[in-house]
């Protein structure tokens, strides 16, 4: 998609210089525009130690619950990465898999629903949604929800089950 959004840049460009400027305007020739609520995903380590913080909590399988400190702009999985949770994110936060389905609570998933383009996810994060255990009405991908400032008390819940968890006993370590 990158490749191509750089392209279609590029296209505009040259189209442009080689259009006179009254033909270009008449025809209203604009470059390409991201959405705001589209965000590109980059492997990383998110807005570093000094970015302001919130406290989230999340619900764990065995229903105990662990209170963290997230930092406002990066997503949950990064989160749960960074402080030890058990939330696998296999595809590392591209939004290629199911690994780090949460739920949310209703009136939070809610805000982030009247934020977002057509008030609905993506239609990448719907498309992996529906590979989740235990979908429900307010479940999302943690490598999708990036932390905000009003996130503060918020909770997650971690589902009971994952499809694509190691069954060994291993945990996995971002790198």
């Amino acid at each position: 998609m990158l490749h191509r959004l750089i392209s279609s840049a590029r296209t505009t460009a040259s189209c442009r210089r080689l259009l006179s400027k009254s033909h270009a305007q008449s025809i209203n020739l604009r470059p390409p525009t991201i959405n705001s609520s589209s965000q590109i995903r980059w492997h990383g380590d998110g807005p570093g130690p000094n970015a302001p913080t919130v406290n989230v909590t999340f619900v764990n399988p065995d229903d105990s619950r662990t209170t963290v400190s997230a930092r406002v702009g990066e997503t949950l999985l990064q989160t749960s990465h960074r402080t030890g949770m058990e939330m696998e994110g296999a595809c590392e936060g591209v939004c290629a898999c199911s690994t780090c389905h949460i739920i949310m609570e209703q009136k939070l998933y809610d805000q982030q629903l009247d934020v977002m383009e057509d008030g609905a996810l993506s239609e990448d994060e719907e498309d992996m949604l529906d590979m989740a255990v235990g979908l429900t009405q307010t479940s999302r991908l943690g490598c999708q929800i990036m932390v905000e400032e009003n996130m503060e008390g918020a909770v997650f819940t971690l589902p009971k089950n994952t499809r694509n968890f190691y069954v060994d006993g291993h945990k996995p370590i971002p790198h």
